[in-house]
């Protein structure tokens, strides 16, 4: 690809990036998540101020209550500034690298779908299933068209992917991976699909890749304390660099 379509796909990159972004705030609102909160903190001030009237009817101290940590709503940075980002960089590097054709725009796809989920995930730590239910769909049903797909592999992957982190969501009782993240892991293995010879181990390695990048984040966020032991970090945009990275190196396809 010469400069100018790089350039072009750069600049409707994060034109895909702000639709994302404006696909986070209009969910968010759909779900409702604001008025959610808001309920929530309501109980937990009520829970906090029934503890304080017992501990002073006992004539005892009561427990200092934390303060609760609002989340923001509507348009912030990581609509206005990290999608367009994102995106850009993302359409850009696959433009170089993929021929014109299906596969590039499938890509494209792909990376638009991942900007959103880094988006939203990273804003309220949630993975919403009217993303990924029907991106597991799409992705199986695109996947014959796909570079290096067949809907076998796409289907195996999805299942693997999704079996796996839903075990260990049990086993550890959610508090690495939740269901979002196993839901997000059936469109991950769905977009790089698994199996029997080592030509078709895409899910394996987007699932490997996702690992060694969220550890290295994970270091990184707590040396600088940006993050404490205790924070939550959210899953969601290591798996979504991790699939995009295998596609990017994997075949570029027609």
């Amino acid at each position: 690809m010469n400069g100018v379509a790089v350039a072009v796909a750069g600049i409707a990159g994060a034109a895909a990036g702000l639709g994302a972004g404006m696909a986070s705030v209009w969910l968010e609102r759909r779900e409702r998540l604001e008025e959610e909160e808001l309920e929530e903190r309501r109980a937990y001030e009520e829970d906090c101020a029934r503890q304080a009237e017992e501990a002073a009817a006992k004539g005892t101290e009561a427990t200092p209550a934390v303060p609760w940590k609002a989340e923001r709503y509507g348009w912030t940075w990581l609509e206005r500034w990290l999608a367009p980002v994102l995106a850009a960089v993302g359409y850009a590097a696959f433009t170089a690298h993929d021929p014109a054709g299906r596969g590039l725009f499938i890509h494209l796809l792909w990376v638009t779908v991942f900007v959103h989920v880094v988006v939203f995930d990273v804003k309220h730590r949630l993975i919403l299933n009217r993303v990924t239910y029907p991106a597991t769909v799409v992705a199986l049903a695109l996947s014959p068209f796909s570079p290096g797909l067949t809907f076998p592999h796409a289907l195996a992957g999805a299942v693997a992917v999704y079996v796996v982190f839903v075990v260990q969501s049990l086993l550890l009782g959610g508090s690495v991976l939740g269901m979002g993240d196993a839901k997000l892991g059936a469109v991950v293995g769905a977009t790089t699909g698994l199996g029997l010879d080592t030509q078709h181990l895409g899910a394996v390695y987007a699932v490997i890749a996702a690992v060694l990048i969220g550890g290295v984040a994970a270091a990184l966020l707590l040396v600088t304390r940006i993050r404490g032991l205790k924070d939550p970090i959210p899953y969601g945009p290591f798996l979504c660099a991790g699939a995009a990275l295998i596609m990017y190196v994997g075949p570029a396809g027609p």
